[in-house]
């Protein structure tokens, strides 16, 4: 008897696909996801796109999704496959790896990559670890546990989970990033494209007017939408480039490619600009926060939570002064302003202690130099306080950043060592006039990159700059969803100004992971995900949206079906939106049931 499944979850109609144990030679052959499985009819790929209101799976033939399951991933597998066969050598000197680690993980991926391709069940992960005991519960509670029939977005988490449970695994390759030397690549390529907008930015850091600093504002966060095209997941890791006039899109001996330039060259390109609205809405927003700080600068003391935690009828710490616990205000402590002083409870804490931006980040190297342009101009400006930028805890869909990525970019702009000339294009001159002299060439150099550079490491040092990374990034949860499984991480993003969130992963997991109709309102599409004002830049590489005036997705769907896979189109898109910060419902995390008042250590990222 042939064992079989019942495929009901986001699908249009019921249908049937064979299982593992099944005797696959007496079947019908119907090949999908690669050129090793037969399924029995009917087949449970629809030969269709994506329809409206479900969730994009491997299902709909002609959706991206399953040509990313059946196209991009294994490849990108299949990459790493060669590059651990090609550089074993260098690998084994790097980690202090062994020919046998090297095979095993070799061994590893390629049955990762069999599995997916041939739609196999997920397997459990094996590490124990409390997150890998989570993806096992979210896995085990799944209806359907088939790469291509379940949710797309929870498929390709899955894979980049798996890839890391493979080091994981290994003696020597645990810290071991299979795709570093494809963003370090990335970076180098992109060199010259950072010196230009360097030399752009020195200019916008100076305290200006308040017309100016909407437009430089404005024009930043259009370079940290077009610096998103710079997706390695997208192009399975061969190096993108932005323009350029030869084939590879490089510059050419006597051609720039001017970032500045491409925003205006893309301006019909860019499908929902919410620019003016946000830096309005963000300005507007911080002032007033600034001001209510400013406000409460003598009303500050080094730890209030036990106070707060009496009122709230939990246990206090003994060692409290009385005066806290009566609800006395204290004097505020003599401590220099740099250091990291105790801050309120933050279950308590309605308000925040510093005006702080937050950028969700998606790809490193020319992306996250963009990102970081930006966050030192809303720093210079006195806009906000604070950047958190919050990144991947593990390699992730090719070039996402990481802890280790972050440091690597700036520590590289920080020796960038680059020159070139570039000969002006010679003057004409009048019919029987003398020609001119030729102007000098125009010389592109990294100076001031290495000192933007310097300033970044000096805000990373002293707290202005935040980096973390919270396991919810890397989770396969869409962002409505957070305040389930991650309540803490809820409650620290609803004390920002703003929430940046970059690229189409980003996108995916604000809009549910679901095919909205394009003109739905960024607000409804993301169904009470609204912990603080939501920023949403990404270049289109994945088929859903919203936000689009009537007619327009039609229009560009008459002029190419394949437009929404490309990245030649994008949206910044802004949701002002926000629900009320309260008193939390429930215990701190790290605590528990006891408040445990000073006890609550220092902390740079509230």
């Amino acid at each position: 008897m042939s064992a079989s499944k019942t495929v009901s979850k986001g699908s249009v109609n019921s249908t049937t696909i064979v299982t593992d144990d099944v005797d696959e030679s007496s079947k019908p052959e119907f090949i999908y996801g690669g050129p090793f499985i037969k399924v029995e009819k009917p087949s449970p790929i629809i030969d269709t796109a994506t329809p409206f209101n479900l969730e994009l799976q491997g299902t709909f033939k002609k959706s991206f999704a399953y040509y990313s399951l059946k196209e991009r991933l294994p490849v990108i597998l299949t990459k790493i496959i060669d590059y651990l066969s090609r550089e074993g050598a260098k690998i084994k000197s790097t980690h202090g790896a062994s020919d046998e680690d090297i095979r095993s993980y070799i061994q590893y991926v390629t049955k990762l990559k069999n599995d997916l391709v041939t739609n196999k069940q997920y397997d459990l992960l094996t590490v124990d670890t409390p997150e890998a005991r989570r993806w096992n519960q979210w896995i085990e509670a799944l209806d359907i546990k088939h790469y291509f029939t379940n949710v797309w977005v929870f498929t390709e988490c899955y894979v980049y989970r798996r890839l890391r449970e493979g080091c994981e695994l290994s003696k020597t390759l645990k810290n071991f990033d299979p795709f570093a030397d494809q963003k370090q690549k990335s970076f180098e390529g992109s060199l010259e494209l950072m010196c230009i907008v360097a030399d752009k930015l020195v200019n916008m850091l100076s305290k200006s007017d308040k017309d100016k600093c909407k437009s430089d504002f404005v024009t930043l966060l259009k370079l940290c939408l077009w610096a998103n095209k710079c997706d390695l997941s997208l192009s399975s890791g061969e190096q993108v480039f932005l323009n350029g006039n030869n084939a590879d899109g490089k510059a050419t001996a006597s051609n720039i490619i001017d970032p500045f330039q491409m925003i205006l060259d893309f301006k019909d390109k860019l499908l929902v600009d919410d620019t003016s609205k946000i830096v309005d809405q963000v300005t507007s927003k911080a002032e007033a926060m600034m001001k209510n700080l400013e406000a409460n600068a003598t009303v500050k003391y080094q730890c209030s939570c036990n106070r707060l935690a009496t009122l709230a009828g939990i246990t206090v710490c003994k060692d409290e002064p009385a005066s806290a616990v009566d609800g006395a205000i204290s004097s505020p402590p003599e401590t220099p302003a740099a250091e990291a002083t105790d801050v309120p409870c933050p279950t308590k804490m309605t308000s925040p202690q510093h005006v702080m931006f937050d950028i969700v980040c998606d790809n490193a190297g020319y992306e996250l130099f963009a990102d970081l342009c930006l966050a030192h101009f809303l720093i210079s400006q006195g806009i906000v306080q604070k950047i958190r930028f919050h990144v991947k805890n593990i390699p992730w869909f090719v070039s996402d950043v990481t802890p280790v990525d972050f440091k690597w970019v700036i520590d590289s702009c920080l020796k960038a060592s680059y020159r070139r000339e570039v000969p002006q294009q010679p003057t004409e001159a009048a019919e029987g006039e003398v020609p001119p002299e030729p102007e000098p060439p125009r010389v592109i150099s990294a100076d001031n990159l290495r000192a933007l550079a310097e300033q970044w490491t000096k805000y990373v040092d002293e707290g202005t700059f935040v980096v973390l990374h919270d396991d919810f990034w890397t989770s396969p949860h869409v962002y409505r969803d957070m305040k389930r499984h991650a309540p803490s991480l809820y409650r620290q993003l609803q004390y920002a100004v703003a929430l940046l969130f970059k690229g189409d992963l980003n996108y995916r997991k604000l809009l549910c992971e679901k095919n909205v109709p394009p003109t739905s309102g960024l607000e409804a599409a993301l169904q009470g995900f609204l912990p603080a004002p939501v920023i949403a830049v990404r270049t289109v590489k994945a088929d859903l949206i919203c936000g689009l005036p009537k007619g327009k997705w039609d229009q560009l769907n008459a002029l190419d079906d394949k437009w929404m896979q490309k990245g030649d189109f994008g949206v910044i898109q802004y949701c002002g939106k926000v629900e009320p910060l309260k008193v939390a419902d429930r215990p701190c995390d790290q605590y528990g049931d006891v408040c445990r008042g000073a006890g609550c250590g220092p902390r740079t990222d509230m």
